[in-house]
């Protein structure tokens, strides 16, 4: 009697495979995706690569987050209208750094919670030759000129004098602007209200402008300025710079890096050229506050006064950061499942999403201000338990010291809110000997003291700082006083000069004296030392080894199921062409 070979239910078999790596591959995004809801915020975009980094890793887990780079006016714009769940922006509705002409105030009770740092970079495109010049540097006085119109030729002596040996072609400076309500533009002539406000005036005598305030829309009159021309958007500046010759712009450095485009070295208070790279900022940032008097019309603004003229010589003296503006009530915009997504998503921002910050062209947010970041998404009504309590352990791990629930890459177990490990590691230039280090490397953060409270610098004394920068004397440009109308720190007196050099020169816009040799990175050399060091660790969320090690689990589980069947079915065909052949 022939025996019929066996047969298998094939189609069956894989079915049920592909439905056991469906649960398998479902094991893979967090179990509470499932319950969060669709949420969607518009705003800056100066921050706005960030924000489209989380929203596609949290999409990812399964959680969508809808996010629209319109510019920060028309970000808060849409929140107070009730039509977004939240906004993100660089100024604040209210207080004394807000724009009058943004005058829509949310009629609801909202908060402001820091998200993303970074640095206003001056991405340029410029040729000396053939060649594009890669490393200009600029002082703070030579970029308050250009951009209040009073320095329109790239071979002015101001610029010369920060670039010597370097061929600056005669050509006009042609000034790039934002068109549109920017965060960016009110930081940056926040800045030059600030340091420079006789520069400021000028340009608002040229364009109608009121030099008492900051603006959020640049004031480029009607023809005044007729080396300026105006552009919608972060993008929209960074294509036009990219495409036309000669050009300068301001924004986020993510966008010159993003495309592989320079930007200028700025001259900082201590006399050296910093871009601003993760370190830097997160240097400068050290002086950074948030006003935590309920009562002040700048409750929760940032401050960044000691930002400015900040004497370490690693510091980006415009580093600023963006805030997430949320409800702390039910809107129609908002319910409390919305809220739960709304908590979550910020949460992760705060944490997990600070890894890749450095790469993107920002810098990761310290402890201090993420601490302080989680008081107000607690006030987020419907935050859910999952999200409250991985800020609970955050807290308690910095009560404890033990390891931080909060993924952020500057903090680490036993660090105080007073730390942060990217100004740890942060390098010095070249020309910064141990001596010129030695008044930094223990230098802390400016911490919140409580309502009111304008802080105060928990590092070295101002006397500690001034006797290392008089022992610093030959190791580089020297703590000096900060840019015209900033308020220095402590300093060395005197200056100081290299030793077997030439007489010391002071610079007109830091008040640094040293030696022209001395000056920071020269001309060929554009930092290489202020290269950061790349602190992006592997992340625990999202995709790793133990999301492959299911991955392999699978595949061996298909072969288990899939081969003996396969085989039998295989030698049975075998065996009944034997038989065949036999008959």
């Amino acid at each position: 009697m022939n025996r019929r070979p066996t047969r298998t239910n094939a189609p069956a078999t894989i079915a049920g495979v592909l439905i056991a790596l469906g649960l398998i591959f479902a094991g893979l995004a967090p179990a509470h995706a499932a319950s969060y809801i669709r949420i969607g915020g518009s705003g800056s975009s100066w921050a706005g690569n960030a924000l489209q980094d989380w929203v596609s890793r949290v999409g990812s887990q399964g959680v969508t987050v809808d996010y629209e780079n319109k510019g920060s006016s028309t970000g808060r714009k849409e929140f107070a209208d009730k039509m977004k769940q939240f906004a993100v922006s660089e100024i604040p509705y209210t207080g004394d750094t807000a724009d009058p002409r943004d005058n829509s105030l949310p009629p609801f009770k909202y908060a402001m919670l820091p998200v993303v740092a970074g640095g206003t970079a001056f991405m340029y495109n410029l040729k000396t030759g053939a060649n594009r010049l890669t490393a200009l540097k600029l002082s703070q006085q030579a970029i308050a000129k250009i951009f209040t119109g009073q320095l329109q030729k790239w071979n002015d002596p101001i610029i010369r004098a920060d670039n010597p040996g370097v061929p600056l072609p005669d050509a006009r400076v042609n000034v790039v602007v934002r068109s549109d309500g920017s965060g960016a533009t009110a930081q940056f002539t926040l800045w030059l209200l600030r340091q420079f406000p006789a520069d400021y005036a000028k340009l608002c005598q040229k364009t109608g402008c009121d030099p008492r305030r900051a603006t959020s829309f640049f004031p480029i009159g009607n023809g005044q300025l007729q080396n300026f021309v105006a552009q919608n958007g972060s993008q929209g500046v960074t294509t036009y710079t990219a495409n036309n010759q000669y050009t300068i712009n301001y924004d986020e450095y993510s966008y010159a890096k993003g495309i592989d485009f320079p930007a200028a070295q700025v001259k900082n208070a201590a006399g050296f050229y910093t871009l601003p790279t993760e370190h830097a900022v997160a240097v400068a940032l050290t002086q950074a506050k948030i006003n935590l008097d309920s009562k002040s019309a700048n409750y929760l603004s940032q401050d960044l006064s000691k930002v400015y003229g900040y004497q370490d010589p690693r510091s980006y003296p415009m580093s600023a950061y963006s805030y997430m503006i949320v409800p702390t009530q039910t809107t129609e915009a908002l319910n409390t499942a919305q809220g739960a997504t709304l908590g979550f998503f910020a949460n992760y921002a705060l944490c997990e999403g600070q890894r890749p910050m450095g790469q993107l062209g920002y810098s990761p947010l310290p402890m201090n201000l993420v601490l302080a970041a989680m008081d107000q998404i607690q006030k987020i009504p419907g935050v859910d338990k999952s999200t409250l309590d991985k800020i609970n352990q955050t807290r308690a791990s910095v009560k404890s010291g033990g390891t931080p629930a909060c993924n952020n890459p500057t903090f680490k177990p036993g660090d105080s809110p007073a730390m942060n490990q990217l100004v740890r590691s942060a390098p010095f230039d070249p020309a910064c000997n141990a001596a010129c280090q030695a008044a930094w490397t223990g230098a802390t953060v400016a911490e919140n003291q409580g309502p009111g409270s304008t802080g105060s610098n928990t590092g070295k004394s101002g006397a500690k700082l001034a006797a290392a920068g008089a022992q610093a004397a030959g190791a580089g440009p020297a703590a000096g006083a900060g840019a015209p109308a900033a308020a220095a720190a402590p300093a060395a007196s005197g200056g100081s000069t290299t030793a077997g050099s030439a007489a010391a020169a002071c610079d007109a816009d830091t008040g640094v004296c040293g030696s022209p040799q001395a000056q920071g990175a020269t001309a060929g050399n554009p930092g290489q030392a202020l290269t950061p060091v790349s602190t992006n660790l592997a992340a625990t969320n999202g995709w790793g080894q133990p999301q492959t090690l299911l991955v392999v689990i699978g595949l061996l589980m298909l072969v288990l199921v899939l081969a003996p069947p396969l085989v039998a079915h295989l030698l049975g065909q075998r065996s009944a062409v034997k038989q065949g052949s036999k008959t």
